[in-house]
């Protein structure tokens, strides 16, 4: 009997000492082997330990298009749903000033093309009549020596020389100035084309379309003007998702890239996909005190749409798994 009811108040001990533990700790968050449990693990290893954590799936981009130039949808190329390659044609903005504004720098152009030519040209006469001048003070200078002329007519010849020498400078800097315009006009040029180009919407990678938010004939307002605009259009790169998930601070430290994860979906489907871990955050968000970890998954079936919510659960590697993950070292100098 005393045998008995010693056996009785040692279990007793036991069970009050396992609650005790399971209270101040929160509840389970680590699974493993040796841990308190409420649901215990499956064919656990021994060592390996696990994590449970509420994520989210998301594009592996995801950009919104807003107009760089106002003006009216003029074309849609493509709606919801559409898979589009990079650089394909979304839609049109018709901007008739800009198109103007354009054609008159075309013309500024050519004009100053003109103008550089005509100094061009102007040089070379210029040129040539400073090498007669020169030529012409030489032999007076002959005829000087010989008392043909006087030194009146030689200074006169002198300073035609000086007089043609100070064109030709002049004729050089109308070419520099000529040029200058020209590059002025050039650049003006460019950067109207450069605005033309923003009147066509244009995908920027192979994405598909999410959302479309405009239709034919809609004003659109620049996205740089000071009232806040909405976007034309909302591309996804979906071939790879993202899953997202937040690990609490007192297991943040612990995860690592190439962690085995498995990925349990929410809703009817019920599906179950394995990865593991492509990189963290490394650092904790300060308003939750969790830490961001991601794990890339491949998406060609277009099954894992970008808002799905899933459940991760995040496996430490056993020791043959984390030798093949562990980074190798740099040999020793």
């Amino acid at each position: 009997m005393t045998r008995h009811l010693q056996g009785r108040q040692k279990g007793v001990a036991t069970a009050v000492m396992g609650l005790v533990a399971f209270a101040v700790c929160g509840g389970p968050v680590w699974r493993g082997s040796q841990a308190a449990e409420i649901d215990p693990p499956q064919n656990d290893i021994a060592g390996v330990v696990k994590l449970v954590a509420p994520a989210t799936v998301q594009a592996f981009f995801s950009t919104d298009l807003y107009a760089k130039d106002s003006g009216y949808i003029s074309q849609i190329d493509a709606d919801i749903g559409d898979h589009v390659k990079k650089g394909a044609l979304l839609a049109v903005i018709d901007d008739p000033e800009l198109q103007q504004q354009f054609v008159r720098a075309q013309a500024a152009v050519q004009q100053t093309e003109a103008s550089l030519q005509v100094s061009k040209r102007r040089f070379v006469g210029l040129q040539a009549d400073l090498t007669l001048q020169q030529a012409t003070l030489h032999r007076w200078e002959q005829l000087f020596a010989g008392k043909a002329v006087t030194s009146q007519q030689l200074d006169e010849q002198r300073a035609k020389q000086g007089v043609s020498n100070a064109n030709l400078e002049v004729g050089r800097a109308d070419i520099a100035l000529a040029e200058a315009n020209l590059d002025a006009a050039k650049a003006e040029q460019q950067r109207l084309q450069a605005l033309r180009e923003y009147t066509r919407i244009t995908a920027p990678f192979d994405c598909s379309i999410t959302r479309r938010l405009v239709n034919p004939g809609d004003l659109v307002q620049s996205a740089t003007a000071s009232r806040p605009v909405a976007p034309l259009f909302t591309c996804q790169e979906i071939d790879t998702v993202r899953v997202f998930a937040d690990v609490p601070e007192a297991n943040a430290a612990a995860i690592r890239p190439g962690w085995p994860a498995e990925i349990r979906l929410y809703g009817p489907i019920g599906r179950t996909v394995r990865g593991s871990v492509t990189r963290v955050a490394g650092a904790l968000d300060a308003t939750s005190r969790t830490m961001r970890v991601e794990i890339d998954l491949p998406n060609l079936d277009g099954t894992l749409m970008p808002g799905m919510y899933a459940q991760v659960t995040l496996s430490s590697p056993s020791k043959t798994e984390a030798d093949a993950v562990a980074p190798s070292r740099a040999p020793e100098r």
